[in-house]
């Protein structure tokens, strides 16, 4: 029981300490969003920047170095706070490219949406300090590095130039790292001035130079008297920050995821083109494999031709071989036969030779016979017997003569039939020599044929040979594919690797950025708690202002009163002015007229109702120029064409009728010249002075600042 009554005890000390650090705190400025956000130390501290635009209302502000994000933060604050703050950031960029593109970027920024507030002197902090009067800057930021050391240096400088209600914003006060120096310092000038110090998102420090603050701020400063006053302002403040740090990381989550996707989307179009590859090239492999595949059955098929034609080939040869020979074998034996005829022959005539000589012995002796028979006739008597024996002799060698002749006869028809058979043996010779011939002739065109038939084979082989190289080539090419494909394969393995590992991360990306969403969610809930609380105090604020109100001394009245007629009394001599302005320019105008001489009344009249001039444009640079035209001209509330019938002298101009939105946006909406029916410039002017003393067009105000404020275009509406 005694436990529960200490914790009840503790809350309702808590309670009693956080209600009057919120009461005297809270701003409707500490809940804004930032309109301009990017990655930087000053990021989570912007809340409490815009509360303290809203607590301090500077005239004029400074910001020491290049941070845009603190700068349009202030320029944000001052615009919609309508304080008429000039905000002004000093320093240089480096020289690199991206230095240089982010730069560009910044200015127009500033263009487009601060133009009128915002500066950027381009120069060191030193060098511009005599740019500005003393006691003039309301507002000091210093973006200053945390291992930076000028601090001291640089507040010693810029010091005089802090009006009475001059405060000092120094960044990165809670870090500690080896090297960091800005802490040191802000210690240093703890001791000098009032103080108030955040922790989160490396720490923010405020030190108040002025002796003349505004209540807001010294409430805050009063926050220190108690610690759980402090605890409970830093918490605020931390959670508000830590809503604009989820937005930006959200942002970079939804970035980062963006690019997973797209480097997902590259990975499978990058997977796809490699599958589609590793098609194409099993596409090209299989032709090859195809290709290959005919050339070894061409291959084969003249293998086996070839082996066919050698065969054939082998065989003619060997039966012509054999032919020959055979011939040869013949013309031997019938050589062989004409020599053994040849020496029969001889052999016969040698006998023939011996039988002629022994006939012309034989007719020798005949003679010599007849001789002695004509002695034995002479010796008639003596040799009668030696006669009849002579004519024995006769006879029997009549005999032997015949038998010689029949001889010589049938040696005659021998030789005679021998040399016929001779002439038929030479003749059948001739014919065998001449087969012979035919036979070597044939045999010779066959070793011909063989020797052509050789150069083809060996033609064919050669061919072979440089398809069997190509064959070898188309292999290696072959095995190189395979090798090339085995690589597609493992860099296809390791992309669908890297596929996996960037879905792996795309999908923890995408639990980071439920998770972020979440935070977003429940800091949400917090601020919607924080709200809750911050309108229940403001209602208990109330309800003790009219109780203070009821209690205020006729001399806050009074000064009160003299406060309302100062600003009678300035917009009285403002609109002096303006109609001065006007009567001016009704002079210039009918002046014109006069010169001009109109040929006709309607054209006068016209001339006569042009509206009057309210105010001047601005100087605008040729790019502002050019995007507030466009700005005008995509807007529904101008209509080029009823602009021009409306106004005669712009159209009878050539160079003022030929772009219409740019006369109104330089003179026209001053002039109080409506861009359409539906909006009236000097009805939007005369209710809105501060459009007028921005020196805005009135539609581009209206597009840009107006109709997100719900502001009213014309009388009717």
């Amino acid at each position: 029981m005694s436990q529960q009554q200490h914790s009840v005890a503790t809350n309702a000390t808590q309670d009693l300490a956080i209600k009057p650090s919120i009461n005297t705190l809270a701003q409707g400025s500490m809940f804004w969003q930032p309109d301009y956000r990017e990655a930087s130390p000053w990021l989570e501290h912007l809340p409490f920047l815009f509360w303290l635009v809203e607590a301090l209302r500077p005239q004029q502000a400074v910001g020491l170095g290049v941070e845009s994000v603190a700068h349009f933060a202030v320029c944000q604050a001052a615009s919609r706070l309508r304080l008429g703050t000039r905000c002004f950031m000093v320093g240089v960029h480096e020289e690199d490219a991206e230095c240089k593109q982010n730069a560009e970027a910044i200015r127009a920024y500033a263009a487009d949406h601060f133009s009128t507030i915002s500066q950027w002197l381009e120069a060191t902090p030193i060098r511009v300090i005599d740019q500005f009067d003393e006691g003039s800057v309301d507002l000091l930021l210093l973006h200053v590095e945390a291992d930076d050391n000028s601090v001291d240096y640089l507040l010693d400088r810029w010091l005089s130039k802090l009006s009475t209600q001059g405060v000092v914003v120094v960044p990165g006060v809670a870090r500690r790292e080896p090297g960091c120096l800005v802490f040191r310092a802000f210690e240093t000038l703890k001791a000098r001035y009032p103080h108030f110090v955040f922790h989160h998102a490396g720490g923010l420090g405020i030190i108040a130079v002025g002796n003349n603050l505004p209540p807001l701020l010294k409430n805050l400063l009063g926050a220190l008297e108690s610690a759980a006053s402090t605890q409970v302002v830093q918490d605020v403040f931390a959670r508000l920050g830590r809503s604009c740090q989820d937005k930006v990381t959200v942002r970079h989550q939804q970035a980062l995821s963006q690019a997973l996707e797209t480097r997902v989307n590259e990975q499978a179009s990058n997977l796809a083109a490699a599958e589609q590859r590793v098609n194409e090239q099993e596409e090209h492999l299989q032709q090859v494999g195809e290709e290959r595949d005919k050339l070894k059955a061409r291959l084969e098929q003249q293998e086996s031709r070839f082996a066919q034609e050698r065969g054939r080939l082998a065989e003619r040869v060997s039966s012509l071989e054999e032919f020959n020979d055979e011939l040869k074998k013949e013309l031997m034996r019938q050589r062989e036969q004409g020599e053994r005829q040849a020496n029969e022959a001889r052999e016969s005539a040698q006998v023939i030779k011996a039988s002629e000589q022994s006939l012309s012995h034989a007719q020798q002796q005949l003679e010599a016979n007849e001789k002695d028979l004509l002695v034995a006739r002479e010796e008639n008597a003596e040799l009668i017997s030696k006669l009849e024996k002579t004519e024995h002799s006769l006879s029997e060698a009549h005999k032997q003569n015949q038998d010689l002749e029949n001889k010589k006869q049938a040696l005659t028809t021998e030789v005679t039939e021998t040399k016929q058979m001779l002439e038929t043996r030479f003749s059948e010779l001739a014919k065998l020599t001449s087969l012979l011939e035919a036979n070597e002739q044939s045999l010779r065109s066959a070793h011909e044929e063989n020797t052509g038939l050789t150069n083809k084979l060996q033609k064919t082989e050669t061919s072979l040979q440089a398809r069997f190289n190509e064959l070898g080539q188309l292999t290696r090419k072959l095995q190189e594919s395979e090798k090339n494909y085995s690589d597609v394969e493992q860099q296809l393995a390791q992309q669908k690797k890297e596929h996996a590992t960037l879905s792996a991360q795309l999908k923890a990306a995408t639990e980071r950025e439920k998770e972020a969403l979440s935070a977003v969610d429940e800091r949400f809930r917090e601020l919607a708690v924080l709200t809750e609380l911050l309108e229940k105090n403001e209602a208990q604020r109330g309800q003790l202002k009219r109780e203070l109100d009821d209690t205020k001394s006729a001399n806050q009245k009074l000064e009160v009163d003299a406060k309302a007629n100062r600003e009678t009394q300035a917009q009285q001599r403002r609109e002096i002015e303006r109609q001065s302005h006007e009567l001016a320019n009704l002079v210039d105008q009918l002046e014109a007229l006069r010169a001009a001489a109109p040929s006709t009344d309607t054209s006068t009249q016209a001339e006569l109702t042009a509206p009057k001039s309210v105010a001047k444009a601005p100087p605008l640079t040729k790019r502002a120029i050019k995007r507030q035209v466009a700005l005008i001209e995509a807007s529904q509330w101008f209509d080029a064409k009823w602009y021009l019938a409306q106004y005669p002298d712009i159209a009878r101009d050539s160079k003022m009728s030929a772009n219409p939105a740019r006369h109104y946006l330089l003179m026209g909406g001053f002039e109080g010249r409506n861009p359409s029916p539906g909006f009236d410039s000097a009805y939007y002017l005369q209710h809105n002075p501060d459009v007028v003393e921005s020196g805005i067009n009135p539609l581009v105000h209206y597009l840009k600042f107006g109709e997100k404020e719900q502001r009213s275009t014309n009388a009717k509406y």
